[in-house]
C-alpha cells in the first residue's frame, strides 16, 4: 500500500466519525406539492407526506409514471456558470430522462408485481398517475471544482477530502399521486437527500453523477410507499455506506 492510499484511508476513517453532522435538511416549498397539506409522518423516509385517508389503495392496479417536471429547479447560480452554463439545460433534461425510467424500473421490477406500468395515461378507475416535480439539484463544491482536473486525482482521495468537509451532492422532489379516473391528488410527498458517499467512478464523473443514485434509493422507496399497508414503517436509507476497500 503506497503512502497516498493509506492516507486517503486514515482520512476516509477519520471523516466518517464526524458525517453525523452531514444531513440534508427539508427543502423549501417549491410549490408542485401543496405545502399546507404536508406533514411530517414518521412511517415515511420522506422529510414531508400525505395521503388521502378516504382512498381506497386496494382498488388500484395499475400507475402511469408522467414525464418529471424540472421547471421548478432553483434559478441559475454562481456553480452554473462559464462553460456548464450552456450545457445545464440539456443536463437536467438527462437527469429528468434517467429519473423517469428509474422509476418506471423499480416499479416493473418489484417482486411484489402490485402495480402494472402504463404505456400511456388513462381514465381508468384502476389507475395512478405518479407526477414528479425534481425542484433542487446542488452538486458537490469538491466534485464540480475538480471536474477539470479528474485525471490527476486519485478517486478515494476525492471521497475522502468530501468526507471531512461534508460535501454532499443533494437532489430535492415533489410528488402527487392522482386518481386516474377523477384526477383528484390522493397522495403528496416532499424530500431531499444528500448523496450516499462512495468512491468516485472517475470515468462516470459529470455534476449531476451522484444524483443517481440518491433517485435509484428513492424509485424503490416509490414503490414501498405507494403499496404500503396502514400500519406498516417503510425504513429509511443509512446517510452513508462503508467504502468496500
Amino acid at each position: 500500500m503506497n503512502i497516498a492510499t493509506r492516507s486517503a484511508r486514515v482520512l476516509t476513517l477519520l471523516a466518517t466519525m464526524l458525517l453525523i453532522g452531514c444531513k440534508a435538511a427539508p427543502a423549501p416549498s417549491a410549490g408542485f406539492a401543496d405545502p399546507k397539506a404536508l406533514t411530517r409522518d414518521p412511517k415515511i423516509p420522506f422529510d414531508k407526506f400525505w395521503r388521502d385517508p378516504d382512498t381506497n389503495w386496494k382498488s388500484f392496479r395499475q400507475i402511469f409514471i408522467a414525464e418529471v417536471n424540472t421547471s421548478y429547479m432553483l434559478k441559475i447560480s454562481n456553480w452554473q456558470e462559464g462553460e456548464r452554463q450552456g450545457h445545464f439545460k440539456q443536463d437536467v433534461a438527462n437527469l429528468a430522462d434517467y429519473t423517469q425510467k428509474a422509476i418506471i424500473k423499480a416499479f416493473q421490477d418489484d417482486p411484489n408485481h402490485r402495480f402494472k406500468v402504463a404505456d400511456s395515461p388513462s381514465h381508468d378507475r384502476h389507475e395512478l398517475i405518479f407526477e414528479m416535480a425534481l425542484v433542487q439539484v446542488v452538486p458537490s463544491k469538491i466534485i464540480l471544482n475538480i471536474l477539470d482536473y479528474a485525471p490527476f486525482y486519485a478517486g478515494d482521495a476525492i471521497t475522502a477530502v468530501r468526507y471531512l468537509f461534508c460535501d454532499q451532492s443533494t437532489v430535492a422532489f415533489e410528488l402527487r399521486v392522482r386518481d386516474a379516473a377523477t384526477g383528484k391528488i390522493i397522495m403528496l410527498a416532499a424530500d431531499r437527500e444528500a448523496q450516499r458517499f462512495a468512491p468516485v467512478d472517475l470515468r462516470q464523473l459529470s455534476w449531476y453523477s451522484d444524483a443517481k443514485e440518491i433517485i435509484d434509493q428513492w424509485s424503490k422507496e416509490f414503490v414501498e410507499v405507494i403499496d404500503k399497508k396502514p400500519d406498516e414503517k417503510i425504513k429509511a436509507q443509512p446517510a452513508f455506506r462503508l467504502l468496500p476497500w
